[in-house]
């Protein structure tokens, strides 16, 4: 097994070249885009079943016989795709980013950039984690549940939380990377 380093080359160029040094750090990786990429299955289950379900509501309205509570699984399906589906994007580098004045900017510059956002994003992700876990228990030790199916709620933030997590890990990754010069900025 080996990993991919970024030599800097004549003239001014990177090309990425094997390593075998860091192999553990690989590994870690590596479980981190299968983890991310399980979320995404069950955030694209969600999806699917958020579909099948307001379609068979639909139909089951104009029969007079809705299904209860639809609004309320769609509407947790909804919030477990999309956070769900958070840690994979973020690892595939799926989310919009503006690059049309950083690129025309210095290396020097764009590292700093780089840096400031990354850090931002991972204190925003840390602090979602968090949050999100500690609503969680004010929503477990009070038993709140849904108005209508009466289910809890809180296993749905623990699942937000965990995906979160997930993506402070990779962004973390990605800005050890770039401090440790093994990758650049945006690469």
């Amino acid at each position: 097994m080996f990993s991919w380093e970024w030599v800097n080359c004549p003239p001014n160029r990177a090309i990425p070249i094997p390593c075998t040094r860091g192999h553990e750090m690989g590994t870690f990786r590596n479980g981190i885009a299968k983890l991310s990429s399980w979320l995404n299955w069950i955030a694209g289950a969600s999806l699917v079943g958020m579909m099948a379900l307001t379609c068979c509501d639909v139909v089951g309205r104009l029969f007079r016989f809705p299904i209860l509570g639809t609004y309320e699984i769609v509407g947790f399906l909804g919030a477990a795709a999309a956070s769900l589906a958070t840690a994979h994007t973020t690892v595939q580098r799926g989310h919009v980013s503006v690059s049309l004045i950083v690129t025309h900017l210095s290396p020097k510059v764009q590292f700093i950039v780089f840096i400031i956002t990354q850090f931002l994003s991972m204190v925003l992700f840390a602090f979602l984690t968090v949050e999100c876990v500690r609503y969680g228990n004010e929503l477990k030790s009070s038993g709140e549940m849904s108005m209508t199916l009466e289910w809890p709620l809180h296993p749905l933030l623990y699942g937000m939380s965990f995906s979160f997590l997930i993506v402070c890990t990779v962004l973390s990754g990605e800005f050890y990377d770039v401090l440790a010069k093994r990758k650049r900025p945006w690469s």
